[in-house]
C-alpha cells in the first residue's frame, strides 16, 4: 500500500488510477442488469454545513465490517448508495463515534488528538459511501433505468459440443440473412422507439461461430443502423471456444466484437462437463484458441459455470485466468428441461460454498486490478445496487433462428412474436405469462434482507424451476449470503494493494 499511513485515511475504488475502467459487471452469458448506470452519488456536505446540521448522526445500521489485518476494516452499506471503503483505525475511531446518534458539533468537540486536522473531512467522505447517516433518514439508492438495450441473437441452433448444462434443445437450423436482417432492424427501431442510448448485441446458440460469416453480416448492418440513429453499439460473441482460426480473429478485433469463451475447468475438469459432439475432449481446442487470442491482444472473457461436476476444479480454472490476466466471471448452474436427466449436476450449498471459498483463496494469493464484485457472485454482484437482478422484461429480448422474441434465453421456445410484424421490446414487456421478473421489495424473503439489492432475489427462472414461484428468494439464498462476505474481502485487499490515499 502506497498511501500515507498518517491521519486518517478512507479508501475506495476511487483512489484507484482509471478505477471506473477496473469495475467488471458479469453480463456477457446473461441478461444484462436493469440498470447501467448505477445509483445516485449522494453530493457532498460541506464542514459548515455539517457543523451547523442540529440533528443526531449515526452508522447506519446495515454497515458491514470486516477486519482485513490489525490497521486496517473494510465498511460497506449494502443498501446504501456507496462503495465498499477501507478504512485504517483512525478513520475506523471516527466512524465508531456514531454507534449511537450523536451531532457532527458533539464529535468535533470531542475529537482526539491526531483527528483535528482531518475529522470534518473523514466524516465527509463516511456520509457519501452512507456509512453514517442522520438518525432516522437512511441512505436509500434511487435506481436509474437502464440506457441500453440488450439483445441475445441466436444466430444458430447448432452446436459442436453436447454439455449437459445447456437450455438450448440442438439441431442443424442456423438464421438466415433475411431474419437476420430483420431482427437487427428490429432491436434498433425498439432502441429508438422506447428512447435508449445504446445496444448491446450477444451472437449466441448453439454455437455462434458456426454461423460466423452471417454474424459479421448481421453486425456490419448494425453499425450502421445504430449510427444512422445516435446509438453506441457494443457485441459481443459467446462461443465455446472450439474453433476459432485466426482470420475470424482478426476479423472479430477488426468489427470491434468482444469475445466470451465458457470455460468450466482445466483439462478433465472441463473435458468430463463441455465434450464434444463425439463425447471427445474440448479442452485442449478451447486453450489453444485462447492462446491465439491472446496474442493476438483481442483478450476474452472467460465464463465459468460451476456444477456438482467441476466445484471441486473451480480454484484451478480461476488461477488458469489469473495467470494470463484474464477477466472471469463465476455462474451456477441453472436447471433446465434439457439437463433434467443429468442428476450429478446438481450441487449442495455446503459443496459450492467450499468450491467459491476455494476460488476466492486463489483471488487473494493472486489479487488483479479489477474488482471481482460484479463477476464472482453469480446472478449477484457488489458493485451496484439494482432491484431486479438482470433485464428480464425490462431491457433485454431473445431473438431465435426463426425471428421468435422470447423474454429470457433460458426460455427461447416459449415465443411471444416475431422480428417480422413487432417491437421486440414491447412484447416482452407487456407479457405476465412467464419469467416474471420482479423487483426485489416483491419476493418474500427478500423484502427485509440487508443483501435485497445485491442479488435482488438471484435468477426469476432458477427460482422458478425450483419452487414453482416467481415472488420467493432464491434456492441459492444461503449460498450468497455466505460468500458476499468472502468477496468483500478481497475488495478491500484490492483497495489496500492498489489505492492511493487522497
Amino acid at each position: 500500500m502506497s498511501q500515507v499511513t498518517r491521519g486518517a485515511v478512507v479508501l475506495s475504488n476511487e483512489d484507484i488510477n482509471g478505477g471506473a475502467e477496473l469495475l467488471l459487471h458479469n453480463c456477457e452469458d446473461c441478461a444484462c442488469a436493469v440498470s447501467s448506470k448505477g445509483v445516485t452519488a449522494i453530493p457532498a456536505t460541506s464542514p459548515a454545513a455539517a457543523l451547523a446540521d442540529d440533528r443526531a448522526w449515526t452508522c447506519a445500521p446495515e454497515v458491514v465490517e470486516i477486519r482485513l489485518d490489525p490497521g486496517h476494516v473494510l465498511l460497506f452499506n449494502p443498501v446504501g448508495e456507496g462503495s465498499p471503503a477501507v478504512v485504517n483505525e483512525l478513520a475506523y475511531r471516527i466512524f465508531r463515534r456514531f454507534t449511537e446518534p450523536v451531532t457532527v458539533r458533539d464529535v468535533v468537540a470531542g475529537r482526539l488528538a491526531g483527528e483535528a486536522d482531518d475529522l470534518m473531512t473523514t466524516i465527509g467522505r463516511l456520509y457519501q459511501l452512507s456509512l453514517v447517516q442522520p438518525a432516522g433518514q437512511p441512505a436509500r439508492p434511487a435506481f436509474a433505468d437502464s440506457s441500453v438495450l440488450t439483445a441475445w441473437l441466436h444466430v444458430t441452433n447448432a452446436c459442436n459440443l453436447r454439455c449437459p448444462y445447456c437450455y438450448v434443445h440442438k439441431s442443424a437450423e442456423g438464421m438466415n440473412e433475411a431474419t437476420g436482417t430483420a431482427a437487427v432492424e428490429a432491436v434498433v427501431a425498439s432502441a429508438v422507439r422506447h428512447g435508449f442510448f445504446a445496444v448491446k448485441l450477444k451472437y449466441a446458440g448453439g454455437e455462434a461461430s458456426l454461423n460466423h460469416r452471417l454474424m459479421v453480416q448481421l453486425h456490419r448492418l448494425a453499425r450502421q443502423r445504430t449510427a444512422q440513429n445516435g446509438l453506441r453499439l457494443d457485441a459481443t460473441l459467446l462461443t465455446n471456444g472450439v474453433a476459432l482460426p485466426m482470420p475470424l480473429i482478426e476479423t472479430l478485433q477488426a468489427e470491434g466484437i468482444k469475445v466470451m469463451i465458457s470455460l468450466d475447468g482445466v483439462g478433465e475438469q472441463h473435458d468430463k462437463q463441455r465434450p464434444t459432439v463425439n463425447g471427445r475432449a474440448s479442452f485442449p481446442l478451447v486453450e489453444a484458441t485462447i492462446a491465439r487470442l491472446v496474442e493476438r491482444g483481442l483478450a476474452p472473457h472467460l465464463s465459468i459455470t460451476v456444477t456438482n461436476r467441476n466445484a471441486d476444479g473451480l480454484a484451478d480454472v480461476v488461477r488458469f485466468a489469473l495467470d494470463r490476466e484474464l477477466t472471469f466471471s463465476l455462474n451456477f448452474f441453472r436447471d433446465n428441461e434439457c439437463a433434467a436427466s443429468f442428476a450429478d449436476l446438481q450441487y449442495t450449498e455446503n459443496a459450492i460454498i467450499e468450491a467459491m471459498l476455494k476460488a476466492f483463496a486463489v483471488i487473494e494469493e493472486r489479487l488483479p486490478r479489477w474488482s471481482v464484485l460484479g463477476a464472482v457472485l453469480d446472478r449477484g454482484q457488489l458493485l451496484e445496487r439494482r432491484q431486479r437482478s438482470c433485464g428480464v422484461g425490462q431491457d433485454y429480448v431473445v431473438i431465435d433462428q426463426r425471428g421468435g422474441v422470447a423474454k429470457c434465453h433460458m426460455e427461447i421456445e416459449r415465443t411471444l412474436g416475431n422480428v417480422f410484424t413487432s417491437d421486440p421490446l414491447r412484447l416482452v414487456r407487456a407479457d405476465r405469462s412467464s419469467a416474471l421478473n420482479l423487483a426485489a421489495e416483491e419476493k418474500e424473503g427478500c423484502r427485509n434482507c440487508a443483501w435485497r439489492y445485491s442479488c435482488s432475489g438471484g435468477c426469476t427462472i432458477a427460482t422458478f424451476h425450483a419452487t414453482g414461484r416467481y415472488d420467493i428468494k432464491s434456492p441459492n439464498c444461503n449460498v450468497y449470503k455466505a460468500i458476499y462476505p468472502a468477496a468483500l474481502k478481497l475488495e478491500g485487499l484490492r483497495l489496500l494493494k492498489y489505492a492511493t490515499a487522497r
